[in-house]
Order: structure tokens, then C-alpha cells, then sequence
């Protein structure tokens, strides 16, 4: 067995037992963890996702092919998978999450707290589950019953699945693409939550914000988890979240309600958080709560809580 194949075996072995106490079906096995294999490997319920980043070794065609056959064959034997049709590898290139990929869709449903998610390990550059915020999704469950839910950049709706799970007064989901929204209503349906109080809304969520100020809209608990960059067809605007979390925060500020709490989260390297200072305005890093122990080694994002404190008058 090589030394690839070993550790994934014990990093498997490891975490396995710790994925059933939880009642976490998919959870992330390796990240880089040997130099020669950069290697990022996530375990879905019997299928593997793996993406693999260029060694600047290997230059030629064939190096490059000979490498990925290698950890291919080093995936297959130390994951035990029964078949090829068990794995997915992909490769590793920056910004490209949400890019369709040219290989095979496979669409799987997958567990997490009780809760069913759609996933698709080969269409995408990534499945439509982000595994890292997973404490994330639960501290929002553990929050939402009774108040109004607003999930910003939803994606595909895993937080807003756990808010309408948890008794959420309701929900509203904002994304640009009409297809994650899709995604996010089929995993509504999935869980049997598709009801009058989940509201899917397709628009740029700058330009929404814009709209919901105006119209007098306020929510209870916000998530705004933005992507580091979008270009979309659909917008003329590049969206950067280092420059533009600012005018994002102040709106998602303004639509939060008095004793409502603001979720915001990044995986932009090196990001620095700036926000003008509130009276109201409670904030702090919760980065080290949201990140399980399969993202301990290597964390994917920052998280910070923004909670805007009642104002309390004397009589």
C-alpha cells in the first residue's frame, strides 16, 4: 500500500466513527496533508469527490496524466471503493466552485442532522453541499424557531432547509442563478418544507437589498455567506467581497431587526473585516465554533456574528 493510499485509510478510519455519532453522512478525509499529494479528498456516503491540484513537477501531458492515475489507483485501494464509478476526480482551480463541469452527473441524496440534501458529485465543480459549515447550519437551527429567516447568496438552501427544519416564523432565499434555486426548492421538497413560508427569490443581492430597504423589509436572523468573486452573465457588475462587503453588511445591518443577529461567513484568503462601529452593533469572530474537526487542520472560511442589541429607554 503506498503512502497515500495509508493515509487515507487512517484519516477515513478516523473520521468515520466520528461522522456516525454525529449522524453526518459526508464529511472531508483529507486536505494536502503530504507535501508530494496535494490532494483535497470529501467522503459521500460511499462515494468519493477528489480534487486535485497541478504539481509544478510535473510539466508534460503524460506526467500530469501518469500522476492522476496514480492517485486514482492510491484513492481506489486505500478508500476500498468497489469500483472507479465510486470516484470523482476532479481538478483543483481557484474560483471555480460554482463552474459546470465536463464530466458525469451524479445525483445522490445525503444526510446531515437529520435532514435529506441533494448532491451532485460529478456535474459541478463542487457537489451543492458546503461540508464546512455545517456547525454554521446548526447554530442557525438552534436560533431561527419563530423569527424570519433571510439567507443571502443561498445557493443551493442547506441553511435555509435547517431554518424551515427548526421552526422558522419563515424564510427567504436570495440568489442570482435560477438552477441553485431550483436546487434549493427540490431540497425543500426533499424534507417536506415546501410551504407557503419559504419564499426563493432570483435576483442580484446587492440590487435586492436595495429593493427590500425601501419596501420596509426586516429580518429576525440573516446568513450572508458571498462568494470571494462572481461575474455572472446576469449582472453587469463584478462582485469582489473584499471591496463590496461593506455596502453588503450595511444593508443586511439595515434589514436587521433590533435584538436580530447577522451571520457572516468568507473563505477569501487573507480578508480583512471592515465594518463602521455602531452603538447596537455586538460583533465577533466565531470562526473557531463553526469549524468541525474534519476542517480543524485546514479551515475553508471565517465566520463572525453580528448581533444588533435592543436599545432599552428609561421611563
Amino acid at each position: 500500500m503506498g503512502v497515500l493510499a495509508n493515509r487515507l485509510r487512517k484519516r477515513y478510519k478516523h473520521f468515520a466513527k466520528w461522522a456516525r455519532r454525529q449522524g453526518i453522512g459526508s464529511f472531508r478525509i483529507y486536505h494536502h496533508d503530504i507535501p508530494e499529494y496535494p490532494l483535497i479528498v470529501d467522503y459521500y456516503e460511499g462515494y468519493v469527490v477528489a480534487w486535485l491540484s497541478k504539481r509544478t513537477r510535473d510539466v508534460t501531458p503524460q506526467e500530469i496524466e501518469s500522476f492522476s492515475r496514480e492517485v486514482q489507483s492510491e484513492l481506489l485501494e486505500g478508500l476500498e471503493l468497489s469500483s472507479p464509478e465510486k470516484l470523482f476526480l476532479k481538478e483543483r482551480r481557484p474560483g471555480g466552485q460554482y463552474r459546470q463541469q465536463k464530466g458525469r452527473s451524479h445525483p445522490l441524496t445525503v444526510q446531515e442532522g437529520g435532514l435529506t440534501f441533494k448532491v451532485d458529485l460529478g456535474a459541478y465543480h463542487d457537489t451543492g453541499l458546503f461540508l464546512d459549515h455545517r456547525l454554521l447550519r446548526q447554530r442557525v437551527a438552534q436560533e431561527v424557531e419563530g423569527r424570519s429567516f433571510l439567507n443571502l447568496f443561498c445557493y443551493t438552501g442547506s441553511f435555509t432547509v435547517y431554518a424551515a427544519a427548526a421552526g422558522a416564523k419563515s424564510t427567504t432565499s436570495v440568489d442570482l442563478s435560477r438552477r441553485y434555486l431550483d436546487w434549493c426548492e427540490e431540497n425543500l421538497a426533499l424534507n417536506d418544507l415546501h410551504t407557503e413560508r419559504q419564499t426563493l427569490i432570483e435576483a442580484d443581492t446587492l440590487d435586492w437589498l436595495d429593493w427590500a430597504l425601501q419596501r420596509g423589509e426586516r429580518y429576525q436572523l440573516i446568513v450572508c455567506d458571498p462568494p470571494t468573486f462572481s461575474n455572472s452573465k446576469s449582472t453587469r457588475d463584478l462582485f469582489e467581497v473584499q471591496r463590496d462587503h461593506r455596502r453588503l453588511l450595511e444593508g443586511c445591518w439595515q434589514l436587521l431587526e433590533p435584538g436580530g443577529t447577522l451571520y457572516f461567513s468568507t473563505n477569501k484568503r487573507n480578508f480583512q473585516l471592515e465594518l463602521e462601529a455602531k452603538p447596537q452593533l455586538e460583533m465577533r469572530e466565531i470562526t473557531a465554533q463553526t469549524t468541525s474537526p474534519d476542517f480543524a487542520a485546514h479551515p475553508l472560511h471565517r465566520a463572525w456574528s453580528l448581533h444588533k442589541k435592543l436599545i432599552r429607554c428609561r421611563l
